[in-house]
């Protein structure tokens, strides 16, 4: 990764790279291609299958507890596999507002592998766990605010 005083160089061509990958992979409408780019961060094709499986139930507002009680349980899973099923147990009891698992999966997914351009080729595995969370967090919290506060963005920008 960058060290501290390169961190903010170049952070808007990061952006532009990283929401290009995103946006390419939301227009294909599969949220396989979110997935097929986290290979670049040590996903298997079984840690890949078990994120599908649960993106189907997740985008379909099932309950996910037993698909992410099962990766977690899987010996062979993956350090963002097993990270991405942690947020989503955690986020499934409760973290003071409205989770849906398909926010946070999301969430999850693109905040790993928009981090991949962050990381050297050795930190990808653990930039796209920290990106995981990060963008779990980013999706779910903004998701929230920009929903609930569209009538009151004066006062919720306001300086006071």
């Amino acid at each position: 990764m960058a060290d501290t005083a390169d961190a903010s160089t170049g952070a808007g061509e990061r952006f532009r790279t990283a929401a290009g990958l995103a946006f390419e992979d939301a227009r294909l409408r599969r949220f396989r291609y979110h997935l097929r780019r986290l290979s670049l961060a040590g996903l298997t094709d079984a840690d890949e299958r078990d994120l599908r499986e649960l993106g189907r139930a997740a985008f379909q507002d099932l309950d996910v507890a037993d698909l992410v009680a099962r990766i977690r349980q899987r010996p062979d899973a993956g350090p963002l596999v097993s990270a991405i099923a942690d947020v989503l147990a955690t986020a499934g009891i409760g973290v003071r507002g409205p989770v849906p698992p398909s926010t946070v999966l999301l969430g999850a997914v693109l905040g790993a592998y928009t981090s991949l351009t962050l990381a050297d080729e050795d930190d990808r595995p653990a930039a796209a766990v920290s990106g995981a969370v990060s963008g779990a967090v980013a999706l779910t919290v903004g998701s929230v605010v920009l929903g609930a506060n569209r009538d009151a963005w004066p006062e919720y920008s306001s300086s006071d």
